[in-house]
């Protein structure tokens, strides 16, 4: 899921050591980080997060984030005031 791309390659590049880092599956999960709720932009380089177009509520979507020190595509909700990456897919 994750591009191999690491520091010190140019920016966007994934905090070392990106473990599991393949990127087999075409992916290319890229670490854009996050926006919190008072608008401030943080973890670019550690983190990357992407919305789904799945809601669980009016007020709160599904995302799933990739992280710089594990191989996992974790899955979680929040509210929709933050910030998250969103990337389109094709059918």
């Amino acid at each position: 899921m994750k591009s191999t791309r690491k520091q010190p390659d140019t920016h966007p590049r994934w905090t070392t050591p990106n473990t599991g880092a393949t990127n087999e599956s075409g992916f290319t999960g890229l670490p854009g980080g996050i926006r919190d709720i008072g608008g401030s932009c943080y973890e670019m380089g550690p983190s990357g997060y992407f919305w789904s177009s799945s809601e669980f509520s009016s007020f709160g979507a599904f995302y799933s984030y990739l992280s710089f020190d594990s191989s996992i595509l974790f899955k979680t909700a929040y509210t929709k005031e933050i910030g998250r990456s969103v990337r389109c897919l094709r059918d």
